[in-house]
């Protein structure tokens, strides 16, 4: 069974009913079109092995909500598994009905449907300049995918999916504070970070910064950038979320042409998180 401390924050959030969370959601943020949380989808937890990464030598990366698709493997793992799990488990209360769901989470970098596009951009820049001795045990070009699965966990600020992202960074942390289920997600992701332990949090996308910042932020902000482009702007400094005080990397969208796109960027991106960290 694939259960551990996180498990009781974990059903937390699954246990909110999704559909009542998100017309509040959408209602509270006022939100219209392709950036309307989707109440037909289960919410989205974390992905990545966190029962097995090591403590210390894992990231954490926090995005700000996921993504709505419409292919058919999107529809197989993000709908119907978790909402077949669901069903069973609020019939039977027993936690086992929601193993396949969990297993899915776990094993998520290892799975032929997880989102290798966006994540293997991630497991590359990690594998060049922090696992490198991860990428070397590798007998195969799965490296970015292995480096995932061995040192990355995934999040999101807000739990439900939309096929764009239209929140406003300043509500959405007022509603953080007040709504249960945001309020839910936030408790696990704290206990995700007890347990892992990670090297540091990194947070995806600018709407993030401002959330952070505001509800989490420990001590002074350093703003800086690397590069010649607006797109390699970065905000380094320390969050503290429950009791741990975390590093924290702000960064926008890898691969975004208004993000961080080139390997030069990726490399100026690295080195000079390197120099801060170097300093603390």
């Amino acid at each position: 069974m694939v259960l551990g401390m996180v498990m009781d924050e974990w059903l937390t959030v699954i246990e909110q009913e999704h559909e009542v969370a998100v017309a509040r959601l959408n209602q509270s943020l006022n939100l219209k079109g392709d950036s309307l949380l989707d109440p037909n989808v289960p919410p989205h937890t974390y992905v990545g092995d966190i029962h097995n990464v090591s403590p210390g030598e894992c990231i954490l990366l926090l995005g700000i909500n996921p993504k709505r698709n419409f292919d058919e493997n999107f529809q197989r793992v993000n709908i119907e598994l978790p909402t077949n799990c669901l069903q069973r488990y609020r019939i039977s209360n027993n936690i086992e009905d929601l193993e396949e769901w969990l297993l899915f989470q776990n094993q998520y970098f290892l799975r032929e449907e997880r989102n290798r596009r966006y994540f293997n951009k991630y497991g590359s820049w990690l594998g060049k300049h922090w696992f490198t001795e991860t990428v070397s045990n590798c007998a195969s070009d799965d490296w970015k995918q292995m480096v995932c699965h061995k040192h990355l966990i995934e999040v999101d600020t807000v739990q439900y999916f939309s096929h764009k992202t239209g929140l406003n960074p300043e509500h959405l942390a007022d509603l953080i504070e007040t709504d249960p289920a945001l309020q839910a997600n936030m408790h696990m992701i704290e206990a995700i970070i007890k347990k892992i332990k990670p090297k540091w949090i990194q947070v995806t996308g600018k709407s993030g910064w401002v959330i952070i910042e505001r509800l989490f932020g420990y001590g002074e902000f350093t703003e800086t950038n690397p590069g010649v482009k607006h797109g390699t702007e970065l905000k380094m400094g320390h969050v503290k979320i429950g009791d741990t005080v975390t590093p924290v990397l702000m960064t926008k969208f890898f691969g975004s042409m208004a993000g961080v796109n080139s390997n030069l960027e990726k490399d100026q991106v690295a080195q000079a998180w390197n120099s801060w960290l170097s300093e603390q």
